[in-house]
Parts: C-alpha cells; sequence; structure tokens
C-alpha cells in the first residue's frame, strides 16, 4: 500500500505556496510603480496652485497669483476667468510665462469688459503647457 501526504502537511504546503506567489507579486508591483513614478510624463509632475486673486475697485482688473507646487518648472500658458453661475469665460490671457519650484508670479488680466459685477462669484484657472490646471472661485464685492 503506497502512502500519501497527509492533509497537514498538504494545507502547509499550499499556504507556503500562496505567501510566496504573493510575496513575488508584491516586489514586482512595488518595482513596477516606483519605476511609473520616477519616469513619469511631465503632466503627472506639475502642479500648480492659485493662491488668490485680487479684484481692482471697478471690477476691470484682475490679478491671479499662482504658486508652482510641483518639483518641475512649469510654463503657464493660460489664465481664465469664469463667471461661475454660467460657466461662461469672462476673460483670458496666455502669459507663457515659466514658474520654478515654489515659485508664485501673479498674472493680471486687464480690460475685462464688461466689468465683474458686485456679488457674483467667479472662478480663476490657471493652466500649464501640459494641461495640468488649478482653480479658484471668488467673489467680487465693490
Amino acid at each position: 500500500m503506497r502512502k500519501a501526504v497527509s492533509p497537514v502537511i498538504a494545507t502547509l504546503l499550499l499556504i507556503l505556496i500562496a505567501v510566496a506567489a504573493a510575496v513575488l507579486v508584491y516586489v514586482w508591483v512595488t518595482g513596477y510603480a516606483s519605476s511609473v513614478t520616477s519616469t513619469g510624463t511631465p503632466e503627472l509632475q506639475e502642479k500648480i496652485k492659485v493662491e488668490a486673486v485680487s479684484v481692482s475697485d471697478d471690477g476691470s482688473s484682475v490679478t491671479v497669483y499662482v504658486r508652482n507646487i510641483g518639483d518641475t518648472t512649469v510654463n503657464i500658458s493660460s489664465i481664465y476667468i469664469i463667471d461661475a453661475a454660467s460657466s461662461q469665460v469672462i476673460k483670458t490671457t496666455s502669459p507663457n510665462e515659466s514658474l520654478t519650484p515654489g515659485q508664485v508670479k501673479e498674472f493680471e488680466i486687464t480690460s475685462i469688459s464688461p466689468a465683474l459685477e458686485a456679488g457674483k462669484t467667479y472662478i480663476a484657472k490657471a493652466v500649464t503647457e501640459n494641461g495640468v490646471e488649478a482653480a479658484l472661485s471668488f467673489s467680487y464685492s465693490a
């Protein structure tokens, strides 16, 4: 009569094989994820933030303060002022200016006609040349 492997030993072998496979998959996934992060595309590395918005007394000009919070230099290609209620673009500008990591730059949008209305909510949006966006909503009060 032939003897087979006992059920206890068979169960332990299956658990050992499953754990070894899980460790191999974990090592492979973490290695792949770190290589994607370090060699990612520029739009994955760019990070900007609209820090603040300042409106002139008559509502005809807006200053937008944009900060580069990422690790790479970014090129701001467009700044938009949008009516939050209608989602209509009121004014846009194309400054094409670079920001180094940590730098804050102000972008002035002038000659807004008709002028911004007091009490309405607007959105200031900055966009990089790679399509990364940052926005800040603000209300104008005369």
